[in-house]
């Protein structure tokens, strides 16, 4: 049966998350070499629990520190395009348990950091390990606990992927309540480069300008899926935020890329 069709069979029965699980236990055992090499060669590195790593990238140890660094200073390089970050308040919406947050005071040590996401679980550890960031708990619908206007930068990485229709227009009315005059955020989302993942039904849906939401699981888990046409996304932000770039998705040797938003608050 083609992948496509076997998780939507999967979600509609309603045991993704079960079928996730089982994966993830199969991960495990197959990087536990790996894993356990990588805490014998950097037993200071403080790591989060392996199903909290799981959940938000990949269940290998090297690659959480590795492309989480690189990708904190890929998201430097493209915020310093459009905003000087020195002294501003920079926001990791739906920051995990802070594979890319954590690297960020080292890359801006004048910069004020700040991370939220709706598991509680992945803020109680990022507050006990993390330093130089302020974290907060959010819900998986908004609003956060911040102040009109607090924020100068935001970033939030395959946030939007995992939530349903309603929560993108109230998340991109919350996203632009907390930022200030001309701030910069950059979002990523599953554009057109992810349609061949779809089933025909939902391409079809794609290519109406559609959003297309795999539901039936928990709204912010990682089996839970949002697709987003692009033409869609700039109705979305049109009318609070200006796009300064879009770069598109690509298949890559690992796997496929999200686009990536660059917008500025108007």
């Amino acid at each position: 049966m083609e992948k496509a069709s076997l998780k939507r069979l999967l979600r509609n029965i309603g045991v993704i998350r079960v079928s996730d699980n089982f994966r993830y236990q199969i991960m495990k055992i197959r990087n536990k070499k790996e894993n356990n090499s990588f805490l014998k060669d950097n037993p200071s590195i403080k790591l989060p629990p392996d199903y909290l790593l799981y959940e938000s990238h990949l269940l290998n140890y090297r690659e959480y520190i590795k492309n989480g660094i690189a990708d904190a200073q890929k998201l430097k390089n493209i915020f310093e395009k459009h905003i000087d970050l020195k002294g501003k308040k920079i926001l990791d919406w739906g920051c995990g348990p802070a594979r890319i947050l954590r690297h960020f005071p080292d890359l801006l040590p004048e910069a004020q950091f700040y991370g939220t996401d709706y598991n509680e679980k992945s803020i109680a550890w990022n507050k006990r390990n993390i330093e130089n960031v302020q974290f907060q708990k959010n819900l998986i619908n908004p609003p956060t606990g911040f102040k009109e206007n607090t924020f100068d930068a935001i970033y939030g990485l395959s946030i939007f992927t995992h939530l349903s229709e309603e929560n993108h227009t109230k998340w991109i009315d919350e996203l632009y309540r907390i930022s200030n005059k001309n701030a910069v955020l950059i979002i990523t989302t599953h554009g057109e480069a992810f349609k061949e993942k779809l089933i025909q039904k939902d391409q079809l849906k794609f290519e109406a300008n559609q959003l297309v939401i795999q539901a039936n699981t928990l709204e912010g888990h990682r089996t839970f899926a949002a697709y987003h046409p692009p033409i869609l996304m700039r109705k979305m932000f049109k009318s609070k935020f200006e796009i300064l770039e879009h770069i598109l998705g690509e298949k890559e040797d690992w796997g496929i890329s999200q686009d990536t938003w660059v917008i500025k608050k108007l």
